[in-house]
């Protein structure tokens, strides 16, 4: 009896922590209105069936094998970095090939660039946090995907 007034308590707890952060979703202001941010600390409040949202959902029922994530959404672009669990931090890059091949199926896009990268997760974090206009976006995400072209 204890175990269950226990986890009712955890998850009212829960509930109000998302509860909170549901306008906390970044999106890119200004002219880069499609341009979307997701991470794993937030939940986006967009239109049910939209990539960011399909892709979103995804990712957040991966935390076998993600511990956190970072993901923007252009137009025609996906590119996801996340952080693996550390127990699956010896097989990442299966990971990586399972999520790219899932989001590809559930999005049909097929410009998907997924990595474990800390580099590149460390960079769409600071994308996060400034303010940039939709150009330097692109051509920072242009910058990213070679780089990660040239480390594989």
């Amino acid at each position: 009896m204890k175990v269950l007034h226990i986890l009712t308590t955890i998850l009212c707890i829960l509930i109000l922590v998302s509860c909170n952060n549901q306008n906390n979703s970044s999106t890119i202001q200004d002219d880069s209105s499609d341009i979307v941010m997701l991470n794993s600390e937030t939940s986006i409040t967009q239109e049910e069936n939209t990539i960011p949202s399909i892709a979103q959902t995804y990712l957040d029922d991966q935390t076998n094998d993600i511990a956190s994530y970072k993901a923007i959404h252009t137009d025609d672009q996906l590119f996801v970095a996340f952080k693996a669990t550390p127990l699956k931090q010896a097989v990442e890059q299966k990971i990586e090939k399972k999520i790219k091949k899932d989001l590809e199926t559930l999005t049909k896009i097929k410009d998907i660039e997924v990595t474990s990268d800390q580099k590149f997760y460390m960079e769409l974090t600071k994308l996060e946090n400034q303010q940039l206009p939709k150009e330097k976006v692109l051509k920072k995400l242009k910058e990213l995907k070679k780089l990660s072209k040239e480390q594989t």
